[in-house]
């Protein structure tokens, strides 16, 4: 392999490392649910995550089962999708 072919073979490797890290961190799980405000999801997941605690003072550390937590909001009618950043009003984080 000469200098020349050797350079551009590492470009093209390095171009295509960064499109790769750039496209994966576009994207993020969010939760949806039609005519929900942020401010109900806000306090649903709240809710879900207090009954997701193992106990009450796991609450105030962020400590939850995530399963439980996912599945509280599932109940309340959200679903949980992969979306591309950025997204939309109807979407929101959870604090998974």
């Amino acid at each position: 392999m000469t200098g020349g072919t050797r350079g551009r073979t590492l470009a093209a490797l390095a171009g295509a490392t960064l499109a790769t890290l750039a496209l994966g961190g576009c994207t993020a799980f969010f939760w949806s649910k039609p005519g929900t405000t942020q401010e109900q999801f806000a306090m649903d997941s709240q809710d879900c995550a207090k009954q997701a605690a193992p106990s009450p003072a796991a609450v105030g550390q962020g400590v939850m089962i995530q399963d439980v937590y996912r599945g509280c909001l599932v109940q309340r009618g959200y679903v949980r999708s992969k979306q591309y950043k950025p997204v939309g009003p109807e979407f929101f984080r959870g604090i998974e």
